[in-house]
């Protein structure tokens, strides 16, 4: 897909998870196998039947950067996650408001399904009490003068990276990408084609999300996918393990500055990794799980190590899609056999760490995969205690291992069966 010869690198991330929002912060908990799956926090009068969530302390997070308090555009908590993480991405890169030279930076982000609004939440109050739906449409339009004249554009897809390029100025392409629990690695993945096809030079790309609300919770308990079971407390997401019954929520943002190498040698930018391949597809199969021979997920690994001109052997991490659901382990890591054969690479699950951040998911991973490659250090998969004999490959269990890491493929399988996967690896400068 990225049949350019123009070279994609990383030159700045920046990130906001329940693990604070300094890199090497998260970095270090993430080797240490440390979780950051906590009980619920939100006032939910007891009724959501999720009880442990890995969330962001958002009182402590707005404290510490106070210029990003929400505003009437943009009130959601993903949107300001998504900003301050975007913000910390271009900071790292070097592209501070004052230092930068070149405004035409795009973005492609990514940000999940819109929280509901104060709107929305009058309409359910006075339904439940009884109004029929013209009674409370009629009671909201009656208190029209107390509403907000963002009402109909703040929970927007787009609003995020709107809001983000508002800020800083930028005037490049914009796109939001939905597609899921693919989207961020879509985003990162298309914006490397921009910068191959020279429409760019540099790209912030990444996404935020929180699914960590009533409504949300309650709705993905419906669709069967989360994980409830009492017996494991805090430690309840187990990728790969017997024992996994479903995924468990997380949120946050993060954002990745993606540059041309020539661009980014010319201002003397340090350079993490780069991006060398992006592979995509669609199982066309059915909404609420993925084909049962993984055929989607397949085809976008081995597009995606094609696009990179590598040979599978020549891999050898993969941050696994990992959602610690019956279906998704067992699929991921039929998939990964056939594509490897009798030497598979080493694999692992950071969600077991900081959860499922849902359309987001693939940009925490992305941020994860790139350390990764720069520090040498394969992050573990926790919780990993009683193997499943389906899930048989090394997931590096509970504790992190310091191996080479030249080429690491990132996996994002989402509702729906669209599938998305980035190969990494370590920058040479050849």
């Amino acid at each position: 897909m990225m049949t350019a010869d123009r070279r994609v690198v990383v030159t700045g991330m920046g990130i906001v998870s329940a693990f604070g929002s300094h890199l090497d912060t998260v970095w270090k908990k993430l080797s240490n196998g440390e979780s950051a799956i906590k009980p619920l926090i939100f006032d939910d009068n007891g009724v959501c039947p999720v009880k442990y969530a890995a969330q962001v302390d958002f009182d402590a997070l707005l404290a510490e950067y106070p210029a990003y308090l929400p505003e009437a555009c943009i009130t959601e908590k993903r949107g300001v996650m998504g900003v301050i993480a975007a913000s910390k991405a271009l900071e790292d890169a070097g592209l501070a408001s004052s230092q930068r030279m070149d405004k035409h930076i795009g973005i492609y982000g990514c940000s999940g399904v819109s929280e509901l609004s104060e709107d929305d939440r009058h309409l359910w109050r006075k339904h439940n009490h009884g109004e029929n739906s013209e009674q409370a449409i009629q009671a909201l339009f009656e208190q029209r003068h107390n509403l907000s004249t963002y009402s109909g554009i703040r929970c927007s897809n787009d609003g995020m990276v709107k809001e983000i390029a508002r800020r800083f100025s930028l005037s490049g392409p914009v796109i939001n990408v939905n597609a899921a629990c693919a989207g961020a690695t879509h985003a990162i993945g298309l914006a490397c084609q921009s910068i191959k096809r020279r429409e760019t030079s540099i790209m912030l790309a990444g996404g935020a999300d929180s699914v960590i609300s009533l409504h949300t919770l309650i709705g993905l308990k419906l669709l069967g996918a989360t994980a409830i079971t009492k017996k494991w407390g805090g430690r309840l997401c187990r990728p790969f393990d017997k024992d996994r019954s479903g995924l468990v929520a997380g949120e946050g943002g993060a954002f990745l500055v993606l540059e041309s190498e020539e661009n980014a040698l010319r201002r003397g930018a340090r350079i993490y990794a780069e991006i060398k391949g992006y592979g995509a597809s669609l199982d066309a199969y059915k909404l609420t799980a993925p084909h049962p021979d993984g055929i989607g997920a397949e085809i976008a690994i081995r597009q995606a190590i094609r696009d990179s001109g590598l040979h599978p052997n020549q891999i050898d991490y993969v941050n696994a899609h990992g959602t610690s659901t019956p279906l998704n382990d067992e699929l991921e890591t039929a998939v990964i056999k056939r594509i490897f054969g009798s030497q598979p690479p080493l694999v692992s699950a950071t969600k077991s760490m900081l959860g499922h951040w849902i359309a987001a998911a693939g940009a925490v991973e992305a941020v994860a995969t790139v350390l990764t490659v720069k520090n040498q250090f394969i992050p573990p998969t926790i919780n990993l205690e009683t193997p499943d004999p389906l899930c048989d490959l090394d997931y590096v269990p509970q504790q992190g291992r310091a191996v080479p890491v030249r080429n690491a493929i990132t996996n994002s399988f989402g509702f729906g069966g669209i599938n998305s996967c980035l190969v990494i690896g370590e920058y040479d400068g050849k």
